[in-house]
C-alpha cells in the first residue's frame, strides 16, 4: 500500500508538474485572434492556415482563427470594441472598408478605417461574353449583362461603378444582378449578352487562378471574349475614393486571353484597427513573410502569395505601423 501511495503521490506531482509547465509556455506566446469568413471559403482555409503556421513557425504568437458569418460581420464586431481591436485582426477587403467608412449599406453608420497587415489574395473581375461582335465597353450599349448579388462588392458594386462613372454608360447597359454562379449559368443559357467572371491574382509572378465559375465557362470548349474595363476608367473610379486599382492580367493567364488585359483589384486582406498592438502586428506580419510559401500546402490560392503581393497596391500610411516595420525590415516597402 506505501508503495502504491508512493507512486500515486509520484504521478500526481509528475502530473502537476507538467500542468504547471504548460501554462507557462502558453504565457510565452501571446494570442492573436483572427476573425476569417465562412466555412469553405479562401478566407476561412487560408486563415486556418496562418494559425497552424503560428504554432509551427513561432514561439511569440499564436493565431486563434474563428469561422464568421463574412467581413461585413468582421467589421461590425471589431469596430464596437476597443478591447478587442488591441490583438485581433480579420479578413476583409478594401471595398468592403470604403463602405464601412462611408456608412454605406450594409453599414448604418460610418467606421474607423482599417490598416493592412497583409494581402492574401487579389480578387479581380471583369466581363466576358461568347460574341465574337463584343469585343469593348461600347459593343455593350443597349446588351444586357449579368453581375453577381446586389451587395457583393467585387462582383457587382465596383463593376456596375466603371460601367456607370468609369465608362460613363449609366443606363445604356442593362444589368441584372444575378450571383456569381447564376449570371456564369445566364451566359451559358444565351439569356444575357455577357457575365462576370474573374479570380485571384498574383500581380508579381503573373500567375492567375480563375474562380468557379470562370473555370466551368471556359471548359465548355466555347470561345469565350475577354472585355477588359480599360486603365483610364479604372482610374476615374478610384479618384472617388472607391478602393480599387488598375491591373493589367497577362496574355494567356487564362483561355482566350490573347493580349494583356487591362481590369482593376480589389486586395482581399488580414487588416486591423489602428488600436492594434504595435508589437503584435509585427510580429504577425513577420511571421507571414518569413513563412508566405507555406500558405501553398493549404490552399491552391496559397499559390498566389508571395512576398511581393503582400502589401502589393498599399500606401505606407494605409498599412498598420507595426506591419509597416516588418515590411520596411524585410525590404519589401520604402
Amino acid at each position: 500500500m506505501k508503495m502504491i501511495k508512493y507512486y500515486s503521490a509520484a504521478a500526481f506531482v509528475a502530473v502537476m508538474g507538467v500542468g504547471l509547465a504548460l501554462p507557462q509556455t502558453a504565457q510565452s506566446a501571446e494570442g492573436v485572434s483572427l476573425m476569417t469568413g465562412p466555412f469553405g471559403t479562401g478566407s476561412y482555409v487560408l486563415g486556418n492556415a496562418l494559425e497552424q503556421l503560428s504554432k509551427k513557425h513561432s514561439k511569440e504568437i499564436v493565431i486563434n482563427s474563428s469561422e464568421t458569418p463574412g467581413l461585413v460581420f468582421n467589421a461590425k464586431k471589431v469596430s464596437r470594441s476597443k478591447d478587442l481591436q488591441k490583438n485581433t485582426i480579420m479578413s476583409f477587403t478594401t471595398g468592403v472598408n470604403y463602405l464601412a467608412t462611408q456608412g454605406s449599406k450594409p453599414f448604418k453608420t460610418k467606421h474607423e478605417t482599417t490598416k493592412l497587415i497583409a494581402n492574401y489574395n487579389l480578387g479581380s473581375v471583369w466581363l466576358a461574353t461568347f460574341d465574337p461582335e463584343i469585343r469593348t465597353a461600347e459593343d455593350l450599349v443597349g446588351k444586357t449583362i449579368a453581375l453577381g448579388r446586389p451587395p457583393q462588392i467585387l462582383w457587382t458594386i465596383e463593376p456596375q461603378k466603371i460601367i456607370d462613372l468609369g465608362w460613363g454608360l449609366k443606363g445604356k447597359i442593362n444589368i441584372e444582378r444575378l450571383g456569381t454562379k447564376q449570371a456564369a449559368q445566364a451566359l451559358l443559357d444565351g439569356a444575357v449578352d455577357a457575365a462576370i467572371i474573374g479570380g485571384y491574382a498574383d500581380p508579381i509572378t503573373g500567375k492567375f487562378s480563375p474562380s468557379p465559375q470562370t473555370v466551368e465557362l471556359l471548359g465548355t470548349g466555347k470561345t469565350l471574349y475577354h472585355i477588359p474595363w480599360g486603365t483610364a476608367a479604372v482610374e476615374k473610379v478610384a479618384a472617388t475614393g472607391m478602393s480599387i486599382k488598375p491591373l493589367t492580367v497577362p496574355a494567356g493567364a487564362i483561355a482566350g486571353m490573347d493580349k494583356p488585359h487591362e481590369v482593376f483589384f480589389d486586395p482581399i486582406s488580414w487588416v486591423g484597427y489602428a488600436s492594434l498592438d504595435d508589437e503584435l502586428a509585427y510580429k504577425v506580419t513577420k511571421l507571414i513573410i518569413q513563412n508566405v510559401d507555406g500558405f501553398s500546402e493549404y490552399h491552391a490560392l496559397g499559390k498566389l502569395m508571395s512576398k511581393g503581393s503582400l502589401a502589393y497596391g498599399w500606401e505606407a500610411k494605409d498599412i498598420h505601423p507595426g506591419a509597416l516595420r516588418a515590411y520596411r525590415e524585410a525590404g519589401l516597402v520604402k
